[in-house]
């Protein structure tokens, strides 16, 4: 059985790349409190495109993230263009 998940459309910087995907959490739930739970040190993230520190670029479906190298993460609703 699957739980329902809204998809959040972010923007990551770890310690060594940049990804651009979709980050699940709890339906009416916030970003900062899913990162907060201590409970699960991995985020999931979908249709991620990954960007090293040398400018390799990497697609995958899912990956899952330690949330321990996570620098700064932008939910795409909240950037300004």
């Amino acid at each position: 059985m699957a739980f329902e998940r809204e998809k959040v459309k972010s923007l990551i910087f770890t310690t060594n790349t940049e990804i651009r995907g979709y980050v699940h959490i709890p339906p009416g739930g916030r970003l900062t409190d899913f990162l907060n739970n201590i409970a699960k040190p991995f985020i999931p993230v979908t249709d991620a495109e990954i960007k090293t520190h040398d400018g390799r670029i990497f697609k995958t479906e899912l990956m899952q993230l330690n949330k321990d190298f996570i620098i700064i993460i932008i939910p795409e609703e909240s950037m300004v263009k």
